[in-house]
């Protein structure tokens, strides 16, 4: 039986579409989102390693360099002979020559008595100059920090007159180096050389009394009492410590702690009322001077660094004496949490201070 003719015409007239499936998409993994890695080549591993390995290479070729042009023939004794004819350069070689004094390479010319004698006659003729141009005091200043290296004293006396010497404001920091100088050569030589010296006692004891007018004057003279404090307390004795005890009530707080550091490296318990100021993290006096927030916590740790380690050489040298004010004081200094070296430099004092009582004879 034949289909109607309608139905027939619409079957034939409609092209049969095939049916297009979607494809199927993978689900994206973590690897996906990354980039594909690849092993680096030898350009990348060149930039990345070999380039900046040259190129510190080459800094450190260029400061050698120069650090041996910079010693090319420098003998020492040519130096104090170029310093005879003064020049603009003096200074630099003054300053060489204090540096080469500070090297063990050099420690021979420590105990050469000539050598002292002819920079001690350099600095003395700069003193008779009189000049007080920024180098000439700056070539004076580095002459008496390599006197001060020696462990002859040949060069004592000009570092004395250099101590003493001023004639103008500007002497003053040349002053200043000489009496730094003389706490380096009393330890050189030993303290028992200079604390026989009258003339050393006396120019110390007279810059530990000066004093000035207006606020930057009497800092400056402060500081040079700081000073004669620092250096009689190196050197000792009866005569300095007898100072020392006086300017434990300086106003000047630099130079009253270096009197009590002073007194208490010699075991004389009159430092330990100053010391226990020192050790007061809260003391406003300690950092009076200072202008920034950072140089005021800087001078704070260096005071209380001090006042720890001369209540140990107050307690090995007094085994006997009561501390007790001096352990509640480093007790409590451990327990701020001032810092890390703050706290084990007070551990190591409490120690020397409980190991002394306990080897002390019961009553």
């Amino acid at each position: 039986m034949q289909p109607p003719a309608e139905d027939r015409s619409k079957s034939e007239s409609a092209p049969s579409t095939p049916r297009v499936q979607p494809p199927v998409l993978a689900k994206p993994t973590a690897d996906d989102a990354l980039p594909p890695v690849a092993a680096p080549d030898a350009a990348f591993l060149l930039q990345l390693f070999l380039i900046p390995m040259i190129i510190v290479m080459i800094v450190v070729m260029v400061w050698l360099l120069f650090s041996w042009l910079a010693h090319l023939g420098t003998d020492p004794r040519e130096l104090v002979r170029d310093l005879k004819v003064l020049n603009e350069a003096s200074w630099q070689k003054a300053n060489t020559l204090s540096d080469m004094l500070r090297n063990r390479e050099y420690d021979h010319l420590k105990d050469d008595p000539q050598l002292a004698a002819e920079l001690a006659a350099v600095l003395k003729g700069e003193l008779a100059s009189g000049q007080v141009d920024e180098k000439r005091i700056r070539l004076r200043i580095f002459l008496c920090r390599a006197l001060g290296e020696f462990r002859v004293d040949a060069g004592l006396p000009a570092l004395v007159e250099a101590a003493r010497h001023e004639r103008d404001p500007a002497d003053l920091d040349g002053r200043y180096a000489a009496i730094e100088a003389l706490a380096v050569l009393a330890h050189n030589l030993g303290p028992e050389r200079l604390a026989g010296d009258q003339a050393v006692l006396e120019v110390l004891d007279q810059a530990s009394r000066e004093t000035g007018e207006g606020p930057q004057e009497s800092r400056r003279r402060g500081e040079l009492r700081s000073a004669a404090a620092f250096t009689l307390g190196v050197i000792g004795g009866p005569v300095a410590q007898e100072r020392l005890a006086e300017m434990l009530v300086d106003s000047h707080a630099n130079a009253r702690f270096n009197a009590a550091t002073g007194l208490a490296r010699h075991g004389d318990l009159r430092a330990l009322p100053v010391l226990l100021e020192m050790l007061d993290q809260e003391n406003p006096l300690a950092v009076a001077d200072e202008v920034s927030d950072s140089e005021r916590q800087r001078k704070r740790m260096l005071v209380l660094m001090n006042g720890i380690r001369a209540a140990s050489q107050l307690a090995a040298r007094q085994p006997e004496a009561d501390l007790r004010a001096l352990e509640a004081a480093l007790q409590k200094l451990q327990q701020s949490g001032s810092g890390s070296a703050i706290t084990l430099e007070s551990m190591e004092s409490l120690k020397i201070l409980r190991d002394r009582q306990s080897e002390r004879p019961a009553d």
